[in-house]
């Protein structure tokens, strides 16, 4: 057995599920049962939204540890349920390590759906909210082009690796001013619901609800990071509409 190879596979594992949006105690179980399953007797992880730290000891007592830094955030639940399979099945069967490590980049490098497919799924969240939240058929159309332009924005900040909380800022600035816009030059449109429809793409739902579910797992620090982040996002929102607004009511002298 290489455990230093087993190390590192076990770490992608839990680095990848935390990228991709997983709880803390979901990535740190999901390691130890690993290396438990390939024969390590005594596992340490301690994990948290930026970094993860492992080491084991080989059955000589010589102890191997890995340190690696997670990066790139994101939220992706499908990429998630495949890295908890993997998991599962390598438990039960435990497959070569190469094996595992050859599964676990083309997990990472797969695309996952077509950039159509997820700018409809802007447009139909932003559609619908816009809907549930009392507007228009017309509100809700402007709201729909609204999520295609914010699709757009993020698909070219997230190519070129750029700060988040500043991206949110500019997709909520053009929220902000596509619907003051629009309502502006029709009355019969409601700024406010189209605004409140539209930044639901923004709002870090899962991370809210990833933190609570940290804190009620004892792991305190990480729940207060995802915290944190979560405010972060509500203050780039607030600032990008608000911006938006400050602007057109200048421009328009109202």
């Amino acid at each position: 057995m290489d455990y230093n190879e087993l190390v590192f596979v076990g770490t992608e594992i839990g680095r990848l599920l935390v990228k991709y949006g997983a709880e803390i105690y979901r990535a740190e179980e999901s390691m130890h049962l690993l290396f438990h399953a390939y024969g390590v007797e005594k596992s340490h992880i301690f994990a948290l939204t930026t970094c993860i730290n492992v080491t084991v000891c080989r059955p000589d007592g010589v102890p191997i540890t890995r340190i690696c830094r997670v990066d790139d955030r994101c939220i992706d639940l499908g990429k998630i349920d495949r890295l908890n399979s993997l998991c599962r099945r390598a438990c039960k069967q435990c497959p070569p390590i190469s094996k595992l490590r050859s599964e676990i980049g083309s997990i990472e490098h797969d695309i996952g759906n077509s950039k159509s497919l997820k700018a409809l799924g802007f447009t139909g969240v932003a559609f619908a909210f816009t809907l549930f939240y009392g507007g228009n058929a017309a509100d809700a159309v402007v709201s729909g082009l609204t999520g295609v332009l914010v699709f757009w924005i993020q698909d070219f900040f997230q190519r070129y690796r750029a700060n988040s909380f500043f991206s949110t800022i500019l997709e909520s600035a053009v929220i902000g001013l596509v619907c003051f816009v629009a309502a502006h030059f029709d009355p019969y449109l409601n700024a406010d619901r189209m605004i409140i429809g539209s930044v639901m793409n923004l709002v870090p739902g899962i991370a809210i609800t990833s933190f609570m579910r940290d804190i009620l797992s004892a792991d305190y620090l990480s729940g207060m990071l995802r915290f944190v982040e979560s405010l972060l996002v509500a203050m780039a929102i607030a600032l990008g509409v608000g911006a938006a607004m400050i602007f057109t009511r200048t421009l328009w002298g109202v």
